[in-house]
């Protein structure tokens, strides 16, 4: 023991490799042994890649359905790139079991990687619903509704008296965003109101009152509008309005700019879950 009351380093290896070797006993005494993910889990602790994506195989042929199997399955997957296989796992998992978060938050880090942004907004705004203060989901959701809103639309174009239907004909995503936040209103107003609030995000105010008024012609008194007109009112003398300083950015430079943001985010992404795994071992 250390002088804080925890185990030495040492102690603790012993210990791992000792319930790696009980377990190995258990699965080959009983193939169809529940123990698997849990020897996977060390086995990854350890870097035997092999030798955990093996035994998640053959325990995943008696147990299709072990969720806590295809997330760790998943997570090797994930650093061999095989993301339509991962992708598939993790909707599986999802579908067995709704609730669980992480998986929502392992699929969101995966649709980054794959570049579907609007995919790993869903996820992670589903995060928010089972956890609100989670805190790499609400950075994700901040950054993400500002670089979806970057593709979709050019935010730095003057806005017409067509831009509502600009938006509304952005092409739907490979899945229905059925995690938007926005309660009861449709695929299309459910667009706008995010490009809103990433106008909001980047106090570009005038932009964000300019499409909540036309939003507010076309749909009428919405609660998601008039909350927004509401929260925004004050930005509305023109003087209080931040004027946008900045020149024309080029194209090469946003893009640049998005590439920065997505790298930025899928580090992050891939510390936080590193380190929630680690705590689910532990736990």
């Amino acid at each position: 023991m250390t002088q804080d009351g925890m185990p030495k380093k040492g102690n603790s290896e012993n210990l791992s490799t000792k319930k790696i070797e009980s377990l190995q006993a258990e699965l080959e005494n009983n193939p169809r042994s529940l123990a698997f993910p849990q020897l996977a889990d060390l086995y990854l602790e350890k870097e035997m890649t092999d030798e955990a994506y093996d035994v998640l195989q053959k325990g995943l042929h008696f147990h299709p359905n072990s969720v806590s199997g295809m997330l760790i399955l998943t997570r090797i997957l994930k650093t061999r790139n095989h993301f339509p296989e991962a992708e598939a796992l993790l909707g599986k998992s999802i579908r067995l079991a709704p609730q669980n978060w992480q998986a929502y938050l392992m699929r969101a880090d995966l649709y980054v990687r794959m570049g579907k942004h609007k995919l790993a907004l869903a996820d992670f705004k589903k995060v928010l619903m089972f956890n609100a203060t989670h805190p790499v989901a609400r950075k994700a959701v901040a950054k993400l509704e500002m670089l979806t809103s970057d593709e979709d639309i050019d935010a730095d174009s003057d806005f017409s008296a067509h831009s509502l239907n600009k938006v509304a004909k952005m092409p739907e995503p490979e899945k229905p965003l059925e995690t938007a936040p926005f309660g009861q209103t449709s695929p299309k107003l459910e667009r706008i109101l995010s490009l809103i609030d990433a106008f909001s995000m980047r106090q570009d105010y005038a932009k964000a009152l300019k499409l909540l008024y036309e939003c507010k012609n076309e749909f009428g008194a919405h609660s998601e509008i008039e909350s927004r007109l509401l929260k925004l009112s004050q930005y509305e003398t023109a003087e209080k309005i931040r004027p946008k300083v900045e020149g024309k950015i080029s194209e090469s430079k946003k893009a640049l700019i998005i590439e920065k943001k997505q790298k930025a985010l899928e580090l992050l992404l891939r510390r936080i879950i590193k380190l929630q795994n680690e705590r689910l071992v532990h736990n």
